[in-house]
């Protein structure tokens, strides 16, 4: 349900107190005895609620029991544009009103006579298509040797009716489409002077006069949003209003913003737009401000129905006291009206929707409430803000003055494009929104750096750069290459089911998302609730079951791949605890039942690492419970030789070190003269030791790709000159190996027993 926005015109529908005071002007105008017209201005800014004031007068005066309370005409000046149309339209709605509301005689007979009165105002086109008409007609007339003053002697003619006599002739000469309906006009006149020929403006305005004073009631003709007419309707509505304020028992309600209004009327030269106003109205009133207090308590309102609408989710992400810090460091001073508050509600409310699904929102609710009141109030800096990501999420704490004073004078240029009003409180408000910006502008530098991002991940911060762009893309993510929080809800929903977990991980992995999955995952190894103790068995045995099908890409140098992330979530779930022979007892439980390979020995190793460097404080398990594990490793890999996966495993030269190294056997030459026999598995077996680099020459926008044959680590495994022979006889008998690996053989003989970089050393 949106926010109405319509002025109001019940009591129960009253949030700020306005009743009374429309219930004392209702009132007044009730009780008013004067016999002259009177004409009462409200004066209020848009927005103030004049309309929502002028309805429960209205309502209140209808529902008076009063025998003369006043008969209600609403005008409506906008609807028409023109003088004479303005005119004819005010005077013919208030017959049209009389002749439904009454059925006396006294307001039918008042109802005719200002419909008379009305068509003066409509016989005669507008003034400057008149005006074209009669000098075009002049200058036709001159050819012919005719001058004006000749043809209305001949016609006998006064001067107004000659006027007109002269328009319909050049119409008639022009060829103006609109002759028939202008001599219709013309026609109706003539017949109204032919029955009253000395009948003039002032003696239908005395008629009128006449049969206003026989009412019992007075009328109150209500003219609302006068601000928002054209500076010329503005003029026409007053200049209206002023020759029409001697007739009696007429009570004018105007509403407008009286700056506006002012300013309107002072674009006729020589006009003073308060002394205009002043001459007219006679009683005056400001709508009563409304309360910070309730216009704050009727957003609060509007809010709390709002994210009670929300998934459950969004609770736990509210934070009370941080809300508090970002509504009162700015967020309250945009809201100066109701009708502020009822435009934020609905755009809001529009906006939340495409922001959750199911049990799942995607941004953290304080922090969408705080940039949707900038999109808003302030779209101009808006704008800026949703192509700077770099300016506001940064953590970067350089402290060099310069960079430091260039991102600041970056946002303060930014904020040139919000409203002056405004520009301070969007300031104070994006330091409670981005600590990184609170850090430049009060130390020169950011001082929260990298190691809050996975707080401000899990909390859908729009300080993350992982969340940023959601909040100005409106799509979940902020970019469906991204997960949602609602994929990640998915995930984190099935870690207690390690079936069910490795299905939700491998769709992921189709999908190519898995590593954007491994990054959301680490945001969540310190939170309990998502991730349980009993539930990390759960997750490392479906990190190590998919090990071998993890990507193998990198995004660059600083990318340690998905291996490392799937290791650092691992690591991070078993460190929540100082029990080092639980850990063990699931590191091994695992390693036994992976159907993965990699995984398992890549964990492992790290492990060995670790306590051949002494470091025995960061394992994870007991040093001398390594031997164990590296056993089942072993038994992991020897089912993966007999099943004959190991050869094409994406880390096979790893897997091969691995089991050299922890293996009290040679058993590992045996598997490497078992598939190096035949010429197409040596091949095979080469592939790993190839190497590629990248060379970039100064001025060269695109690095050189450079593959290279590591000679060194081949010798670990097997003879490279027995080899190099081997290759030799391939390649000069000439057989279809030979042609499907050309670039790796030639590779190897052209550059054996030279220097290739890092690879020999």
């Amino acid at each position: 349900m949106f926010v109405n926005d319509r002025p109001i015109d019940d009591k129960k529908d009253d949030r700020l107190s306005r009743s009374d005071f429309s219930t004392n002007l209702a009132k007044s105008i009730i009780e008013w005895k004067g016999v002259d017209s009177l004409v009462i201005a409200l004066y209020g800014k848009w927005g103030s609620g004049k309309s929502s004031v002028i309805n429960l007068a209205r309502s209140e005066i209808s529902k008076s029991t009063e025998a003369n309370k006043p008969t209600v005409i609403e005008f409506n000046p906008w609807l028409f544009s023109g003088e004479d149309k303005m005119n004819e339209h005010f005077f013919n709605e208030i017959a049209k009103e009389l002749s439904i509301q009454n059925a006396s005689e006294k307001d039918i007979e008042l109802a005719n006579r200002l419909r008379a009165y009305s068509k003066l105002f409509g016989l005669i086109p507008d003034k400057e298509t008149f005006t074209k008409v009669v000098e075009k007609t002049l200058v036709v007339l001159g050819f012919l040797g005719i001058s004006s003053g000749q043809l209305l002697q001949w016609l006998s003619f006064d001067i107004g009716r000659g006027k007109i006599i002269l328009f319909v002739i050049g119409a008639i000469l022009l060829g103006i489409s609109l002759v028939n309906g202008i001599i219709e006009k013309i026609a109706d006149y003539f017949e109204k002077r032919g029955v009253s020929n000395q009948k003039t403006v002032l003696s239908f305005k005395r008629e009128i006069k006449e049969s206003l004073l026989k009412r019992d009631n007075k009328i109150l003709i209500l003219l609302d949003d006068i601000d928002r007419l054209t500076p010329e309707e503005v003029r026409l509505v007053f200049k209206l209003i002023k020759i029409n304020t001697d007739f009696p028992n007429v009570i004018y309600l105007l509403s407008f913003d009286r700056d506006v209004v002012q300013k309107a009327l002072e674009q006729q030269p020589g006009i003073n737009g308060q002394d205009y106003i002043e001459k007219i109205v006679q009683v005056s009133f400001d709508i009563p401000l409304a309360k910070q207090e309730k216009i704050a308590k009727i957003l609060f309102e509007e809010l709390d129905r709002i994210l009670a609408g929300l998934p459950k989710a969004s609770e736990k992400l509210f934070d009370q006291t941080y809300w508090g810090n970002v509504y009162h460091s700015g967020l309250k001073n945009f809201f100066r009206n109701i009708r502020d508050v009822k435009r934020f509600a609905s755009s809001l409310e529009f906006s939340f929707s495409l922001m959750h699904k199911g049990e799942s929102i995607e941004v953290n609710p304080t922090d969408f409430i705080a940039i949707e009141a900038i999109r808003v109030f302030a779209p101009g800096f808006y704008n800026f803000m949703r192509t700077r990501a770099d300016l506001f999420t940064s953590t970067d704490r350089d402290r060099s003055n310069s960079q430091s004073n260039t991102r600041k004078q970056e946002i303060e240029d930014g904020l040139k494009d919000a409203p002056s009003s405004l520009r301070e409180d969007i300031k104070d408000l994006l330091r409670r929104l981005f600590p990184q910006v609170d850090g430049v502008f009060q130390y020169g530098y950011s001082s929260h750096g990298s190691d809050w991002l996975p707080t401000w991940n899990r909390t859908l911060r729009i300080c993350s750069p992982k969340f940023f762009d959601a909040y100005f893309t409106l799509i979940p993510g902020g970019d469906e290459s991204e997960l949602s929080q609602f994929e990640v809800d998915l995930i984190l929903n099935s870690v207690a089911d390690q079936s069910n977990f490795e299905k939700a991980l491998r769709e992921f992995l189709e999908k190519g998302k898995v590593r954007k999955v491994l990054e959301r995952l680490e945001d969540y190894t310190g939170d309990k609730s998502k991730i349980p103790d009993e539930s990390i068995l759960s997750v490392v045995q479906t990190l190590f079951n998919i090990s071998d099908d993890l990507p193998t890409d990198r995004s660059g140098m600083f990318d340690f791949g998905a291996d490392l992330q799937s290791a650092r979530i691992i690591y991070q779930l078993l460190k929540r605890t100082a029990d080092k022979d639980q850990n063990f007892k699931i590191f091994k439980e695992a390693v036994e039942k992976s159907t993965g390979l990699y995984g398992p020995v890549y964990n492992v190793s790290l492990e060995s690492q670790k306590g051949e460097e002494e470091k025995e404080d960061s394992m994870l398990i007991p040093k001398d419970k390594l031997p164990e594990l590296h056993a089942a490793c072993l038994v992991k890999i020897n089912e993966h030789r007999q099943a004959g996966t190991l050869k094409s495993n994406r880390n096979f030269l790893s897997l091969l070190y691995r089991w050299k190294g922890w293996s009290q056997s040679e058993d590992w030459k045996e598997y490497v003269k078992e598939i190096t026999t035949e010429d197409a598995g040596l091949l095979e077996f080469l592939k790993p030791f190839v190497a590629e680099s990248y060379s970039h020459t100064f001025g060269d926008y695109v690095g050189k790709k450079t593959r290279k044959f590591n000679y060194k680590s081949l010798e670990d495994f097997a003879s490279p000159d027995e080899i190099k022979t081997r290759l030799e006889n391939i390649k000069s008998v000439g057989q279809p190996v030979y042609v499907d690996n050309k670039e790796l053989i030639d590779m190897f003989l052209d550059n054996f027993g030279k220097k290739s970089g890092p690879f020999d050393d």
